[in-house]
């Protein structure tokens, strides 16, 4: 089972990373500073969902040394401040947009949602195609 999960996680980083650098060349002639919140906003999310998982699989298994699940539970802490630190500069000096930036956040969630909705349908089709050719 934890095969299928890891798989599943694998499947959403590679969507975000693939809509990330559609995103990203597609906003790009049109606005640079909508390209570069995407670029910041979408970073950030594949970040924590990167992040997230090395944490996971570090904590969950018993073959890890604890000096890596120290040093990836400190990096989990100091993780906000850099995040905040990131949204600063981005905002403040790169003068990114706002909204671009909240919707390159956003891309990973909206992954998530789209994989969950195509498994469903995936699933709910081979059970129909199963037992309709019953």
């Amino acid at each position: 089972m934890r095969e299928t999960s890891l798989g599943l996680v694998e499947l959403v980083v590679r969507r975000a990373l693939m809509v990330w650098a559609l995103g990203m060349v597609c906003l790009l002639p049109i606005s640079a500073r909508a390209a570069a919140g995407v670029t910041v906003g979408g970073g950030i999310s594949v970040g924590m969902v990167v992040l997230y998982r090395a944490l996971v699989n570090t904590w969950v298994r018993p073959d890890r040394w604890r000096r890596g699940r120290f040093a990836l539970l400190g990096v989990w802490l100091v993780k906000w401040p850099v995040v905040g630190a990131l949204l600063y500069f981005a905002m403040k000096d790169w003068q990114v947009s706002p909204l671009w930036l909240c919707a390159g956040v956003g891309l990973v969630p909206a992954v998530v949602t789209a994989v969950a909705v195509w498994v469903h349908f995936r699933a709910d089709w081979e059970t129909r195609a199963a037992l309709e050719g019953k």
